[in-house]
C-alpha cells in the first residue's frame, strides 16, 4: 500500500513501447499510475483483467479500443477501457496519462 506519492520522487519503469510508468498511490484494490510518452509513438495493444479510466494530462494522442472507432483525445480527455478489451495509444506530442485500474496491477509493483 502506498497512500500518498509525489510523481516526481518516483524512480520512473521503462515499459517496453520505450513510455516511463510511475506507479503513484495504490491500496487493496485500486492504483493510480502515471505514464510518459514522447511523440510519435505507439504503444502496444494489450488487454488485462482490470478496468482502466484514464486523463490525459497533456499530449495530443489517438485513443484506439476493440469495438469502438478511435479518437483524438487532447489535454482534459478522459477515457474508459473495460476488462479484457484491446487498446492501445498513438501519440502526436509528448503526452503524460494519469491512470487508474481496479484491481491493482500486481504486475507493476
Amino acid at each position: 500500500m502506498q497512500i500518498i506519492a509525489d510523481a516526481s520522487q518516483v524512480s520512473p519503469v521503462k515499459t517496453p513501447d520505450g513510455a516511463e510508468r510511475r506507479v503513484l498511490s495504490y491500496g487493496d484494490k485500486l492504483m493510480l499510475v502515471q505514464f510518459t510518452f514522447d511523440a510519435n509513438v505507439a504503444s502496444w495493444s494489450h488487454s488485462h483483467p482490470h478496468e482502466q479510466i484514464g486523463y490525459v494530462v497533456s499530449g495530443e494522442i489517438d485513443f484506439v479500443m476493440e469495438g469502438q472507432a478511435t479518437v483524438r483525445l487532447k489535454a482534459g480527455s478522459s477515457y474508459y477501457v473495460p476488462s479484457n478489451v484491446q487498446h492501445h495509444i498513438v501519440t502526436y506530442a509528448p503526452t503524460v496519462l494519469i491512470d487508474a485500474f481496479t484491481p491493482i496491477r500486481d504486475d507493476f509493483i
